[in-house]
């Protein structure tokens, strides 16, 4: 059985929607929870689950976080909102953490910077050998359109539907590393590349390197970037599990010696944009990507839990139809963000 984490990003918005820099008040109210910490943009926090084996496990962890971290933010005066990019203009949308880092950041990619933070779901999926971590990255590139499909969540930005269901990874393409993995033999000619584009100035450092799926800089693991942070905890887990059962799928087909011919990766991104534009692919790549893992779904005990989170999706909506929903139902008003709220974290402790 394979380990998974995962890390939450999360806006603070005031009750009108307007960003709210209140990082550092959150993080005291929270006190010494190093679970939870801020992010790039002083009106972001994140939030990283110890490594779990079970769903039941790593649901209980993420409920926690969510809970903790909207009690926190409640009594700074703001809301702790799951969506992919903020939903409103108000606000400072440049407003940095103070951390070094991030100021160089912001100085190296102003462009990037000034498009305003994004807030995605990362999962970290455990496969020591980084031999076998690099054939499975190379592997895992074709089935990102359908982790993307079943995770995205930002269709509202600037207090209008933006007509995507992920806005947030148009604006994360202002970052030069943010693409597809490469297609690379070994674990030697990754960090090959790594070092070239760092040296290049496309990076500060190898935690920089945007990749949509990567090996780890500070763990033993394959870390799946594409998603967008989800609405819901049920989201996140649905993408969690879907993400483990593709990796050890792919560890699988590694191990079995099967043969694979990459495609392009300009046919990967593609796919990857017509998904976040909403597209008529949708259906098609979650569909294809259910049939791929499914043996390992029932491998892990997991087919049951997995296929009644698809067919709530089909039923109710991804997290960006729920979420254009709740904006048509509100518009631009405290309502709309009261109810993103309610839905990242809809009860206490």
């Amino acid at each position: 059985m394979l380990t998974m984490g995962v890390e939450e990003e999360f806006l603070l918005l005031d009750p009108d929607g307007a960003v709210s820099p209140q990082a550092p008040a959150v993080m005291r109210n929270i006190g010494g929870d190093d679970r939870i910490k801020p992010e790039y943009m002083a009106y972001q926090v994140e939030t990283t689950t110890s490594v779990c084996t079970g769903l039941g496990e790593l649901r209980s962890e993420l409920i926690r976080l969510r809970l903790i971290a909207a009690e926190a933010a409640e009594a700074a005066g703001v809301h702790l909102v799951a969506s992919g990019s903020p939903p409103f203009p108000g606000g400072p949308l440049d407003a940095l953490s103070a951390d070094d880092r991030y100021t160089e950041l912001a100085r190296r990619f102003p462009e990037a910077t000034a498009a305003g933070a994004t807030c995605g779901c990362h999962v970290h999926i455990g496969v020591p050998d980084r031999e076998l971590a690099a054939a499975v990255l190379t592997r895992i590139r074709p089935w990102l359109p359908g982790l993307l499909a079943l995770t995205v969540n930002s269709p509202v930005a600037g207090a209008s539907d933006t007509g995507w269901a992920s806005y947030r990874y148009q604006t994360q393409l202002h970052w030069p590393t943010f693409r597809p993995p490469g297609v690379w033999p070994s674990a030697e000619r990754y960090d090959r590349e790594v070092r070239s584009l760092l040296a290049a100035g496309t990076a500060i450092d190898a935690s920089g390197i945007y990749f949509l799926a990567r090996l780890s800089a500070r763990f033993p693991t394959i870390e799946v970037r594409v998603a967008d942070t989800g609405l819901s905890v049920a989201d996140t887990v649905l993408f969690a599990s879907v993400t483990r059962a593709l990796v050890a799928t792919l560890v699988e087909d590694v191990e079995a010696g099967a043969k694979v011919a990459p495609p392009a990766g300009s046919l990967v991104s593609e796919r990857l944009l017509a998904v976040a534009r909403g597209g008529g692919r949708t259906g098609a790549e979650a569909d294809r990507l259910l049939a791929k893992i499914t043996p390992q779904l029932d491998a892990a005990g997991d087919t049951g839990e997995v296929y009644a989170e698809v067919e709530r999706l089909r039923r109710e909506g991804t997290g960006a139809q729920r979420q254009r929903m709740l904006f048509e139902r509100y518009g631009p008003t405290s309502g709309f963000v009261a109810a993103l709220a309610g839905e990242t974290a809809p009860l206490r402790l």
